[in-house]
């Protein structure tokens, strides 16, 4: 089914129009590199034929290095110009219709791009390894000879670089044992305002007993710097998430079993489309599949179009809602029975408490780095490093000691009724609370906080009339839970429905 066929300007390609100038840089880059290649796998053989191991080693090192990179820069030229070529004629065929200039999104099937990271992992885990063990049995050597001990932290590069073939290992691992996955829309595109469906379709029978957790997200990519201090961030502007079933069924001839699972999102008016006009500030919109089985968890990721278009503006047809299923506001809704936050309804009004650890999986990631990154700061203590590298590292500690202690440790009492919202919190133990006058509340807003890389946690915000925000409530893995607990304020001090109270006096 298409939907949604109609003007839109929220996403025109990025550099499509690869010029013969920029490819030619690109080759007079890296023929130094090639060269460089050539020339030590030539040296590295002639060692290797006077039987000299250690220096054919090291230029083997050298040859594998620059000539994948004076190798492999000119064909990513060549293969990114043909694709671009590619998406300039689909532009001008379909001007208005830019979800049809990918060929993905063109043919309603988008494949998993784990698989093309998979092969990315292993090319930067094997070119990181080339340098990082040679340099660290160099910087060994330094160490042991000359007494210069600053050396030792070159061990750290070999540790990243265990923990990259780790991940490329178990990349693999998930591809042979699910096999290719794709999924198959159903609407082209995704409409803002409306929804997205379509069905997952996974190369194997292995059908999780637990569900499927289907997560549909809005990240805005941007890239800061130049040069070598280019980094690229992701900052996750919406999300959505289902727990959804699969079945098994018959892939076709020559296919086997195959196991698929529909998937259905509704989409809010006024979220960010698809928009990769600006290279350094992207809108990708993802829908990532995962679940829990023994030995290796399946989990798939792939970039669906999603767009503002003239059906936007106009009612979703009934089709169109037996695809995307009800509507979450209009079924009863019941708080999980395992959510750490505590509800109750007093003489002074709906109370809710979050308590200390309420998300232990996110404290122990973070304890788990600040450990790491205190292991470097007594390291630069231990090789007597220059006093900027201790001053910049401690700022930062200190950061994330203060971030670890509120993830254990802080607490919040929410007590809102007809006097207001009364809000208290502390460590340990919620201290003196704060009144927010109800003449004063503007609304009860539900945001993104905490965001730990794919998973985002939400917190209850009260604005002020004055324009000021004043957190309610922090770390809600659930955004159902956060929008009913954001009701059930509103509805105490005397704004909007009575939903939330009906379902908190069916708990």
């Amino acid at each position: 089914m298409t939907i949604g066929l109609g003007p839109s300007r929220a996403a025109l390609p990025g550099p499509l129009h690869s010029t013969a100038v920029g490819f030619g840089c690109i080759m007079l880059f890296s023929l130094p590199f090639a060269a460089v290649g050539v020339f030590a796998a030539v040296q590295a053989g002639l060692k290797l034929a006077q039987g000299d191991w250690r220096t054919a080693g090291f230029l083997s090192v050298f040859a594998v290095v620059f000539g994948g990179v004076g190798i492999g820069l000119p064909a990513a030229a060549v293969a990114g110009r043909k694709e671009a070529e590619r998406r300039e004629r689909a532009a001008a065929a379909h001007p208005e219709e830019p979800w049809l200039w990918r060929q993905d999104w063109a043919s309603g099937q988008v494949e998993d791009s784990g698989r093309k990271g998979q092969y990315g992992l292993w090319v930067f885990a094997a070119l990181w390894n080339l340098i990082a063990f040679p340099s660290a049995l160099l910087a060994l050597r330094e160490a042991y000879q000359r007494g210069n001990r600053l050396a030792l932290i070159a061990m750290i590069f070999p540790v990243v670089g265990v923990g990259l073939l780790v991940a490329a290992v178990r990349a693999t691992l998930r591809q042979r044992k699910f096999g290719r996955s794709r999924f198959e829309l159903m609407t082209r595109p995704g409409v803002l305002g409306h929804g997205l469906a379509g069905t997952v379709r996974i190369a194997s029978g292995l059908l999780p007993t637990d569900g499927v957790v289907a997560t549909l997200s809005c990240v805005n990519l941007r890239t800061t710097g130049s040069g070598d201090d280019r980094s690229t961030s992701e900052t996750i502007r919406w999300q959505d998430q289902h727990n959804v079933s699969g079945q098994r069924g018959s892939g076709g001839p020559g296919q086997g079993v195959v196991t698929t699972i529909p998937v259905g999102f509704r989409l809010p008016p006024d979220a960010a489309p698809s928009d990769d006009t600006n290279a350094s500030d992207r809108i990708v919109w993802r829908l990532q599949v995962a679940a829990a089985v023994p030995g290796v968890d399946y989990a798939a990721t792939f970039e669906v179009p999603v767009f503002r278009t003239a059906a936007s503006a106009e009612p979703v047809a009934p089709e169109e809602e037996k695809l995307l299923g009800p509507i979450p506001e209009s079924l009863p809704y019941r708080q999980p029975p395992d959510s750490p936050i505590r509800v109750s309804v007093g003489p002074r009004g709906t109370q809710i408490r979050f308590p200390a650890a309420r998300n232990p999986g996110a404290a122990l990631g973070l304890t788990g780095f600040a450990a790491l990154w205190t292991a470097i700061i007594w390291l630069i203590v231990y090789l007597k490093a220059p006093l900027v590298f201790l001053v910049g590292f401690g700022l930062v500690e200190l950061g994330l000691l203060y971030g670890m202690l509120r993830m254990w440790l802080r607490v919040v009492e929410v007590t809102a009724g007809r006097d207001g919202v009364m809000i208290a919190s502390g460590f340990g133990a919620a201290g003196d609370p704060v009144r927010i006058d109800p003449r004063d509340i503007e609304a009860i807003e539900v945001k993104i906080g905490l965001q730990a890389g794919t998973t985002v946690y939400y917190d209850l915000a009260v604005l002020q009339r004055r324009g000021r925000r004043t957190n309610a409530g922090s770390g809600i893995r659930d955004k159902r839970e956060a929008e009913w607990l954001a009701g059930l304020i509103r509805n105490a001090i005397g704004q909007l429905t009575a939903e939330p109270q009906r379902a908190l006096r069916e708990r």
